[in-house]
């Protein structure tokens, strides 16, 4: 799941504010300052009780303080978590007969190119004494250093990276002021909505987008759902796009990074698929928020600029990585650079796996043939896919980047509401055993639109699974347009 960056801004100004929430790698810290002075004056202040009583109210404090977190923690992240660990039991292998086992498409996680990435790994033979010792808790010098050289050389050639402004973590860390919300344009991915609230306890904010300038909305949309909210502090794109698999024009993108910044937000630019662009069915071409902050800077200033606007990316995704736990900011916001310094502590990536990942991104001949295969491995199973839904007359829209498809099954739902989309989806994941991720969990503006993931499976299991969703959908005596010999026996 991709990870969210949030703010340290009122941290390092004195932490004037009561509750700060410090969360970072999974873990959350939650520090209440004048809160904690004040119920100790008035329990200074108040009649004393036996020892025994106070001990059992401070137990009976505990145990609701650890039954609230603990509630906030235990809910399911996904509405279908429990059929999909069902079906983790139970998965298709090309070992299989046709109709055995559950085929996932609602995994974000790719597989296609995974081999190349072990066996480069495998072939750094010495790790040196240093990989024991602390260092920074923003990365390893070298490493960002690295890190800041693949940036260049792959998705953003038109500015140069200062490894002083990155910082990297197990997943990219999330601080943030509880209570405050986060504008994000829907649909988007739906762990953000359990990430948020876990790890970091802000608000997310679905902003439906209008047609003429979906997918991301327009500032009449940005302006209704701003004033909808009591405390809007963050704008949250992702580019490119999560679930829709398309890259957002830059014209657009510059224009919602303009909305934000004008209302005294910041801006969060979640770029976690940016090498992951397998040829963009519009034509337009990928552009970084990092290579935009000069011409942003040129209009309204260059100190709002390097304040309030942040990117993040990784390699869980172009790396085929997930497992490795590395996530990166860019910022030139030196205070939240300075915090980060500080709770960096409790997410940092460990020496060893820092050492590998830098030897291999310095083998720039073998970053730029992974890159290239693996868009072009990409770009093969969705062909394969699109291919498939085609022959069957599913809707879907084009898409050219990161593992996703965005599929339209409106005409087969029962109905037009929520309720049906759920019974289609229930469907075809107990009758046909194959998932993918429901509209409603991504926050889509009208029922019957499923997320696509085609990279966790190999191609065969994506015809495999076409397959057995039209035979589904005939078997229910759905109105489904067949081609002849589509589902030859």
């Amino acid at each position: 799941m991709a990870p969210i960056v949030g703010w340290l801004e009122d941290a390092v100004r004195g932490m004037t504010r009561t509750r700060v929430v410090f969360a970072l790698a999974g873990l959350t810290f939650v520090v209440t300052l004048n809160g904690m002075a004040r119920r100790r004056r008035r329990r200074r202040g108040g009649k004393k009780g036996t020892e025994g009583e106070e001990q059992e109210k401070r137990k009976g404090r505990a145990a609701m303080d650890l039954s609230l977190r603990s509630m906030d923690l235990t809910k399911p992240a996904l509405s279908y978590l429990d059929v999909f660990l069902e079906a983790l039991g139970n998965q298709w292998t090309p070992s299989m007969n046709k109709e055995e086992g559950y085929i996932c498409l609602l995994i974000a996680e790719n597989k296609l190119t995974t081999s190349l990435v072990s066996k480069r790994f495998k072939q750094v033979k010495t790790v040196p004494d240093s990989v024991f010792a602390y260092t920074s808790f923003r990365g390893e010098p070298r490493f960002r250093q690295a890190v800041a050289n693949y940036v260049e050389m792959t998705f953003c050639p038109q500015a140069r990276i200062d490894p002083e402004n990155l910082a990297i973590s197990s997943g990219c860390g999330a601080v943030c002021e509880a209570g405050e919300e986060v504008l994000i344009p829907s649909p988007y991915y739906p762990a953000f909505d359990n990430d948020l609230r876990v790890r970091s306890r802000v608000l997310p904010v679905p902003v439906l987008c209008s047609t003429a300038t979906f997918p991301l909305p327009s500032n009449e949309d940005l302006d209704k759902a701003f004033a909808a909210c009591r405390s809007p502090r963050i704008l949250l794109l992702t580019n490119p796009h999560n679930p829709l698999g398309v890259v957002l024009e830059p014209e657009e993108v510059m224009r919602c990074v303009k909305w934000a910044l004008q209302r005294g937000m910041h801006v969060v630019s979640d770029e976690i698929y940016a090498n992951s662009v397998h040829g963009a069915a519009d034509g337009a071409e990928f552009k970084s928020v990092i290579a935009m902050m000069p011409e942003l800077s040129g209009m309204l200033g260059k100190e709002l600029i390097e304040e309030r606007v942040h990117t993040i990316f990784g390699f869980s995704k172009d790396f085929c990585a997930s497992g490795l736990r590395i996530g990166c900011l860019h910022t030139k916001n030196l205070r939240l650079l300075a915090a980060i310094d500080n709770v960096g502590y409790f997410g940092g990536v460990s020496g060893h796996t820092a050492h590998i990942m830098t030897e291999v991104l310095e083998d720039k001949s073998f970053v730029k043939k992974f890159v290239q295969k693996n868009q072009e491995n990409l770009r093969k199973s969705y062909n394969t896919l699109v291919s498939k839904l085609k022959e069957a007359d599913i809707g879907f829209l084009p898409a050219g980047a990161g593992m996703f498809l965005w599929i339209d099954l409106r005409k087969y739902l029962s109905e037009r509401s929520w309720e049906a989309e759920k019974t289609l989806w229930t469907g075809l994941a107990k009758d046909a055993k194959v998932l993918f991720t429901p509209g409603k969990d991504c926050h889509a503006k009208a029922p019957g639109f499923f997320r696509v993931c085609f990279a966790w499976v190999p191609e065969q299991a994506l015809v495999i699974a076409v397959d057995r969703i039209v035979r589904h959908l005939r078997k229910n005596q759905l109105d489904i347009p067949m081609l002849k010999n589509l589902l030859a026996e």
